[in-house]
């Protein structure tokens, strides 16, 4: 009776857990549309892309999810690392931006250097791990491609570390912009649009983009 005991208190943690991560969840889509709306990008989201392990895809219409030997358990979690498309723009001088918000539920793999992926015992612990935002913008000029090697920022540890702040990256003519903020600045309308404000002030200063928030 000891051990089915143990396991009803755990179980009871699980249902906690997927309220918990509903509610955050929820909270974490009201936040990213209204950063999309204040950055003039209409408050809506072009796309997302989940990372950091597989997506769980449906071969043809009407059939069952694809549920293939060796899927990680990650696989079931999008919220963990995920990319929130805000969508294209042209600025006045004929160059194009794009921007991206990473949501980092969890930097703890990312915090060490050699550890598997599928490892939590490896990963730094909660208390030292972070949860965190990573604006990504790129500036294309007139009649330049885009670079836009998204998987290749996020997957890389010191930008994904709960350490990064901000990062100016070259490529191929066109021009980059990291921004880490943690998620606990987020805490209100107030909080938020002074973040925005500091990410505003960074594109403006490293001539990325003259962004302004409405």
């Amino acid at each position: 009776m000891e051990k089915v005991d143990e396991l009803k208190e755990a179980l009871c943690d699980v249902r906690k857990a997927h309220r918990l991560i509903y509610s955050y969840q929820a909270r974490m889509l009201d936040l990213v549309r209204f950063i999309s709306s204040k950055l003039d990008f209409g408050g809506r989201l072009q796309g997302g892309t989940k990372y950091y392990s597989n997506d769980i895809w449906k071969p043809k219409k009407d059939a069952y999810l694809s549920m293939p030997d060796g899927m990680w358990a990650w696989d079931f979690l999008y919220s963990y690392v995920f990319e929130y498309y805000l969508g294209e723009m042209e600025l006045d001088n004929g160059s194009n931006i794009s921007v991206s918000i990473i949501q980092y539920s969890d930097t703890g793999f990312f915090e060490k250097t050699g550890n598997a992926r599928r490892d939590i015992d490896s990963f730094a612990t909660e208390e030292e791990s972070g949860s965190k935002l990573l604006f990504i913008i790129e500036m294309v000029p007139k009649k330049k491609n885009w670079v836009w090697d998204i998987e290749d920022i996020v997957n890389n540890k010191g930008f994904a570390s709960i350490s990064h702040t901000k990062t100016v990256l070259q490529k191929k003519g066109c021009v980059q912009g990291l921004y880490s903020f943690p998620i606990e600045r987020f805490i209100d309308e107030k909080s938020t649009l002074e973040a925005l404000q500091e990410f505003v002030d960074f594109c403006k200063e490293n001539n990325i983009a003259k962004l302004e928030i409405i």
